[in-house]
């Protein structure tokens, strides 16, 4: 048996050149050209943290809307073997929750881990509600 040689072109065609003839910025202002005006620019050609999305929470109310959570008692309802969303409970301590976060106990967590200075070390060690005791 023999083996007999082929080119590769004739498997897969002619090569193509690896190397670019254009610079970087030739590059970026040929995508820029092409890109509509209000794209931003995409995360391979960023340096940096993305933008920050708009709507979007602060560090401190995320973690004011954690503590909250887990106060209302939900942060344990989830996970339990039994769950049930419609059970009576599970209603009452997502009304807690939303009562909690859209009053004023939401801005009064938020100014008490501002005032902390770390967000981590503030998580779930918020003070009890007089409903709670």
């Amino acid at each position: 048996m023999s083996a007999q040689t082929v080119p590769p072109e004739q498997w897969v065609g002619t090569p193509v050149p690896s190397i670019s003839t254009l610079s970087r910025s030739a590059v970026m202002a040929d995508y820029m050209a092409s890109a509509p005006a209000d794209a931003r620019t995409p995360q391979e050609f960023r340096v940096g943290p993305p933008d920050a999305q708009s709507g979007g929470l602060t560090r401190a109310e995320a973690v004011a809307d954690l503590n909250l959570w887990l106060r209302s008692g939900l942060g344990q309802s989830a996970y339990r073997e039994d769950f049930d969303p419609l059970r009576g409970s599970y209603r009452a301590q997502v009304a807690m929750y939303q009562r909690l976060r859209h009053g004023p106990e939401f801005t009064a967590e938020v100014a008490r881990i501002q005032g902390t200075g770390s967000g981590f070390a503030s998580t779930a060690q918020s003070a009890p509600l007089a409903a709670d005791e």
